[in-house]
């Protein structure tokens, strides 16, 4: 036999473990109390995979309206039959969960976790069975399904790296969750040191509404089963603001989406579809039935988003910017036929918490045909065409590139947890270490669904993999996404661009000085904005600067550019040296 404790293999008969002392009478007395942290033998050569379904049946129940026993029951059936593919699900029910390690005179923590529990109570759940499974030799689980939205697993709130008004203080992520070491980690995410330490998971949340129940639950894993050789790939679907159709067009192209776009050539008139994307408002909610793919496998939107109960779409906007229009509903991802996967850039693509699944596309999504989804849950940023912007010579920045290489890694055959973190880590390469707006996209941009599934993209890979019962295992480099020498913190600068008045201090000169050079570089980055984007000249929302733990400075400008009919706040964002030099533009999505 093996010790529980360890993973030693001793003598039948032995009474305690020779490596770590463990009293096997008592290992035998709590065996029925550790299958949620893997204490069973899982040399197993059959299992290929391993992942912590995180929950807490008790809340879930409470949440679906349903009976705890029946999703236990439900849940376990699940694990059983992705067991015979390889892949193993351990239960971690955080209702009623028994510690793996030992505390005083070798006995076990019991604990059963409510709707105040905090998220350290969970962390330190997922840490209490990779240290067991670490120290025990066992395969070591390397992915979390968190099962249920955040009134059963809190999803954490942490500090808004970009924060531009008084309604983006927060962003709402599962990013500590891949991270459980500890209470210290929040504030290692909120100075960026988190960057540096190894990602212990890959992390995917089921969500549901305030009108789901235990039939999504149902539907969500029957689906899960049915593709847990891949999702089959045939063609993609994408859809886009005008403003933003050549870097839709280049995040499509990099991605290698665009080959399996459909061809809408002699089929729609021009100015409904650019390089084969729907282009919205041209395209809006009253006419989208009529062209929308309801059999697609992959959906890439890269549209407005709006946090507005009344707003629940993603939406266009006019070339001329004085309208946005709804450009598809919830119910057109409700409409969808076939198993798929969504990639969305929208602000509040991916908004979910206190809502129905008729108020959020990710919801609607999801407990449809959807299987995984990424989205962010705060203003998402990005890049826009510009007057001589062509797909060959348009930048693409922040939550442009996630989509890209997230898109790209799943058609490489990365499963859909390993594809957001390769597609973090390229985010993070693609500005200085520290940069508070690729900070913002690596932390705002969630993964809903299991993160085990993957995307096969031919019928011959699909049927051979269910033959011969072979599960994607690609690896992937989980190394941390900063290296442990680089400088990635910054300390923030408020500043207020204003007269003083009355007599000045020498003091009150030396800021007046300072205003006056920001004054400066807000009337350079005004003309550029003009010139190249048609944004009017504006007093700026909001600047403050950023100083890197290196040294280096940079200001910050940001301009609200929707006007006081506009449908969505809308917001441009400037970076520049202190010497006026502009080094960035983002555009809010």
């Amino acid at each position: 036999m093996y010790c529980p404790e360890c993973g030693t293999k001793i003598e039948d008969d032995a009474r305690f473990c020779p490596e770590c002392g463990t009293r096997m009478e008592q290992a035998t007395h709590n065996a029925d109390d550790v299958q949620e942290c893997a204490a069973e033998d899982s040399k197993d050569n059959d299992i290929v995979i391993s992942c912590i379904i995180l929950t807490n049946t008790n809340l879930l129940a409470k949440s679906l309206h349903a009976d705890a026993n029946d999703i236990r029951t439900l849940l376990q059936q699940f694990i059983d039959i992705k067991k015979q593919a390889g892949i193993r699900y351990l239960l971690a029910d955080a209702s009623n969960y028994t510690y793996c390690k030992r505390g005083f005179l070798g006995a076990r923590k019991k604990v059963s976790l409510d709707a105040n529990s905090s998220i350290w109570d969970y962390t330190d759940i997922l840490m209490d069975i990779h240290t067991h499974e670490k120290s025990g030799k066992r395969i070591v689980s390397e992915y979390v399904f968190i099962v249920g939205g955040n009134d059963v697993i809190p999803m954490p709130c942490t500090k808004n790296y970009v924060a531009h008004n008084k309604d983006n203080k927060t962003v709402d992520s599962d990013i500590l969750y891949s991270f459980p070491y500890g209470k210290e980690m929040l504030a290692n995410l909120e100075n960026l040191e988190i960057f540096k330490y190894d990602q212990l998971f890959h992390v995917g949340r089921l969500p549901f509404g305030k009108d789901s129940t235990l039939d999504d639950l149902c539907s969500y894993l029957q689906r899960d089963i049915e593709n847990t050789y891949g999702i089959p790939f045939t063609e993609a679907y994408a859809q886009c603001d005008p403003n933003w159709k050549n870097v839709s067009t280049r995040v499509a192209a990099e991605s290698s989406l665009i080959e399996y776009l459909r061809n809408f050539d002699g089929k729609i008139i021009e100015e409904c579809y650019y390089n084969r994307l729907i282009l919205s408002p041209h395209v809006d909610i009253r006419n989208l039935d009529q062209i929308f793919h309801t059999s697609a496998s992959l959906y890439y939107y890269n549209m407005h988003g709006s946090n507005a109960l009344e707003t629940p779409f993603y939406l266009g906007q006019s070339i001329d910017k004085n309208i946005c229009v709804p450009g598809i509903a919830p119910r057109h991802m409700g409409s969808i036929q076939t198993p798929n996967a969504v990639f969305s850039e929208a602000c509040y693509g991916a908004r979910f918490i206190g809502l129905d699944k008729e108020k959020s596309m990710m919801l609607s999504s999801i407990h449809s045909n959807t299987l995984n989804f990424v989205g962010s849950s705060r203003v998402s940023w990005g890049a826009t065409d510009n007057g001589a912007s062509s797909p060959n010579n348009v930048g693409v920045s922040n939550a442009d590139i996630m989509a890209a290489v997230y898109i790209k890694a799943l058609l490489e055959g990365y499963n859909m947890g390993q594809a957001l973190l390769i597609a973090r880590n390229a985010v993070f390469n693609s500005r200085q270490p520290g940069d508070p707006h690729a900070a913002l996209t690596i932390v705002e941009f969630n993964l809903f669904g299991d993160p085990t599934l993957y995307i096969v993209a031919s019928e011959e890979l699909l049927n051979k993999a269910k033959q011969e019962k072979q599960i994607n295992t690609k690896p992937t480099d989980k190394k941390p996404l900063a290296d442990k020498n680089d400088a990635v913190s910054y300390t923030r600068e408020d500043i207020k661009n204003e007269e003083e008045e009355g007599p000045t201090s020498l003091l009150q000169q030396v800021r007046n000085a300072v205003n006056s050079n920001i004054a400066q570089m807000h009337e350079i980055i005004g003309k550029e904005l003009y010139a190249t984007y048609g944004i009017e000249p504006r007093p700026a929302d909001s600047i403050f600067k950023i100083k890197y733990a290196d040294g280096r400075e940079t200001y910050h400008f940001n301009y609200k550019t929707s006007d006081k009919n506009s449908d969505i706040e809308q917001y441009c964002s400037v970076t520049a040296s202190p010497d006026g030099k502009i080094e960035n533009v983002l555009h809010s999505k």
